[in-house]
């Protein structure tokens, strides 16, 4: 077999326009923060409010056992410079969440939903799009060669300590760097005393849903399981417009069919303390899901059927002191196994009947070190990842397609120094990224294979500035400049069985991000107790952008003809006073713009990126009696690149009441949601459920006098 040409060399490093761009877009967004900063450090205290970092929004018909509304002020996170969001998970009142409601709540995120409780979700940092975002559990990624995209509905909340969202910036405690941004989703740790809760919930569409945890310590060793199933018929009813939008006269209200699932997630962690602070971690998650999918609105499926299967496993070792050198050290090995099995034996949804079985392997390793040595805190760290994506499709002449395989290694370096009695931070950053594609075979128009193989090699370098300046013991401000990348997926690279010819000689996706904002954190100022406000200004200028172009009749070939620039401003705060009153308050103005130079498309708007996205969220203690408030407003927005199908303006409200019942470790919740029953969707002809109820009976028990963290 012959080889075809190797990628090219591309350094994603600065060069004389990257660094103009950097500069002009830190002086917009220089310009943008210190206009909204003129008026906040006016009035700091009127200014002042509170973020509960987990919000439910409400068009998703869905049971689980999350809210954040009493999550801690503090928002550390293992990036000082970043402009990062900490959303904490464990142990808070049983509401209906799931971690599309917990990313869509956070301030400059957006979620892309294609339907109700369990459909496929879609998040973006800033203007991104969804495969510009990494995304990881535990450090492990789950971010796939054959397509970045993560399905957010396939991923644990009830599991998680907290998620982590870093915004436009890829700290070095991961292990690859992002165009958007970094989402860690951090699993529990056991407990120093055993402990045990259990959850059952329903609701709206046949929603049901039971989770139960336990945690456990005994002399070195300690433990901790959870399991949750969730399921749902989903059988909401919706307006279709019969594939006529312009048309009114042929509406009618119909139910969504197919849309059912069961889903069943579990997670088992034990760590192993030694007598001098070395730890030994080992964590097994499994995922599993068995789902219709029904299809367009206009034009639902009756049989197509999706079923998942996630496993993943690894083991870490961390020495926070080794020997008597200030030095930390943390070694990590992990395997991923993943299917996904989907008949279409109709042809309901795709291009002709379908039945395909494609498998997912992904191994890694990887070590990080930290030392201390007199005013710097060096961190450094190198990882090995091999990835390789199986498919198969049943019905082909040739059912087994070439495997497709991905090496990637990654080193970085990272320093972080004080100035100036510590009141001046830099935080200078670089990673280098060595990938290597081997594709077995081709697939050309029609998805027929040859025997040719392709691949070839890339080289990334990406480097990163942070800066903090503690102004006042309230006040810092923060900075960062980077240029990121995104390597071409298998799909871009390799082509399908379907209508996308792979196109082997693609660049990378490269950007710059810039940010610059303050954080103001006040102690208790009368009733008002600590409030936090947080005001962030960005930019980023995306080249080489990866679009499909039509060649023929049925099939599209990947080529690197886009570019988009998105500019912003993030503020968010939250107060708590009189100990009972709690408010918080997220607000995001962006203007995400396609500059791709494409007719119909240059100078528009990017889809399912409103200009204002505002959450509110009030909550009351009235001893066992907790009602709670939400608003959502998001602006009008387009569902296509060619901004012919817009979506108006919607304001979502949400209310419902907490009750523990005295003397008993029991938790009653009911809430409402979408009041209004609004008619809404994310993405064209993909409805979102309406008006729904949900209600919820947690039991937590631990030993007397235990207190929940």
């Amino acid at each position: 077999m012959s080889r075809s040409q190797p990628y090219k060399e591309v350094r994603v490093g600065y060069g004389g326009a990257s660094c103009i761009r950097v500069a002009r877009g830190a002086l917009v967004v220089a310009g943008l923060v210190l206009a909204s900063a003129a008026q906040v450090l006016a009035q700091p205290s009127d200014s002042a409010v509170e973020q509960a970092p987990t919000q439910a929004p409400v068009d998703d018909a869905v049971i689980s056992t999350i809210e954040v509304t009493a999550a801690p002020i503090e928002e550390a996170t293992s990036d000082q410079s970043a402009f990062a969001t900490v959303v904490q998970i464990r142990d808070q009142p049983a509401e209906g969440q799931t971690l599309t409601d917990v990313l869509d709540d956070s301030v400059g995120v957006q979620v892309r939903r294609f339907g109700g409780l369990g459909d496929f979700a879609t998040v973006s940092i800033r203007g991104s799009s969804p495969g510009q975002v990494r995304i990881y559990l535990d450090g492990v990624p789950l971010t796939r060669a054959r397509s970045e995209t993560v399905n957010l509905a396939d991923l644990p909340l009830d599991q998680l300590d907290r998620v982590e969202v870093y915004r436009g910036v890829s700290p070095l405690a991961v292990s690859a760097s992002a165009l958007g941004g970094v989402i860690n989703l951090v699993t529990r740790a056991p407990r120093d005393e055993p402990s045990f809760s259990l959850i059952a919930g329903g609701g709206s569409f046949g929603t049901r849903k039971v989770s139960s945890s336990a945690s456990m310590a005994g002399g070195p060793w300690s433990g901790f399981v959870s399991a949750s199933y969730l399921g749902s018929e989903g059988d909401f009813s919706f307006r279709d417009d019969n594939g006529t939008p312009e048309n009114p006269n042929d509406d009618e209200t119909v139910d969504r069919e197919n849309n059912h699932f069961d889903a069943f997630e579990g997670l088992a962690k034990v760590q192993y303390a030694f007598d001098d602070g070395e730890t030994f971690t080992g964590v097994q998650e499994v995922f599993t899901n068995d789902q219709g999918v029904p299809g367009i609105g206009a034009f639902q499926s009756e049989n197509a059927n999706l079923r998942e299967l996630r496993s993943l496993t690894y083991l870490r070792y961390r020495d926070d002191q080794v020997g008597d050198r200030p030095l930390a050290l943390t070694g990590t090995g992990f395997f991923v196994f993943e299917k996904q099995d989907f008949r279409d034996l109709q042809g309901e949804i795709g291009l002709g009947d379908q039945a395909t079985s494609n498998r997912t392997y992904v191994g890694g390793a990887g070590v990080e070190g930290e030392y201390l040595r007199g005013l710097h805190e060096l961190v450094g760290r190198l990882d090995l990842i091999g990835e390789v994506f199986s498919p198969k499709e049943k019905l082909a002449d040739e059912p087994n397609g070439p495997n497709q395989s991905r090496i990637t290694l990654n080193s970085a370096i990272g320093d972080t120094f004080g100035l100036f009695g510590d009141r001046l931070i830099l935080q200078p950053s670089f990673r280098y990224e060595f990938v290597h594609d081997d594709f077995g075979g081709s697939i050309g128009p029609g998805g027929g294979l040859t025997d040719e193989a392709s691949g070839g090699d890339e080289h990334l370098f990406t480097p990163r500035l942070g800066v903090s300046v503690i102004a006042t013991p309230w006040l810092t401000f923060k900075g960062n400049a980077g240029r990121y990348a995104r390597m071409p997926n298998f799909t871009e690279l390799f082509g399908n069985r379907g209508s996308v010819v792979g196109n082997p000689g693609l660049d990378p996706e490269r950007g710059v991000n810039a940010d610059i904002g303050f954080v103001a954190e006040t102690g208790v100022l009368g009733p008002v107790g600590r409030s936090r406000l947080e005001v962030a200004g960005f930019y980023s200028d995306v080249d080489d952008q990866i679009v499909l172009v039509q060649n023929s009749q049925r099939t599209s070939v990947p080529r690197n003809v886009g570019s988009a620039q998105v500019l912003g401003l993030e503020v968010s705060g939250r107060m708590r006073a009189w100990e009972r009153f709690a408010l918080s308050v997220n607000y995001t103005l962006q203007d995400a713009r396609d500059e791709s130079g494409i007719p119909g498309r240059d100078g528009n708007k990017l889809p399912g990126r409103p200009k204002h996205e505002v959450y509110a969220r009030t909550d009351v203690d009235i001893g066992p009696v907790r009602p709670f408030y939400e608003l959502n407003f998001i602006a009008e927005n387009f569902l296509d690149q060619a901004n012919f199908r817009e979506v108006s303006s919607r304001t979502i409200h949400t209310a419902g009441l907490h009750f523990d019942v005295p003397k008993l470790p029991l938790e009653l919740t009911f809430e409402a949601r979408n009041l209004g029953d609004e008619q809404i969707e994310d993405v064209a002809g993909f409805p979102l459920p309406g008006r729904s109820y949900f209600g919820t009976l947690a039991w937590r028990w631990a030993p007397a006098g235990e207190e929940p963290s």
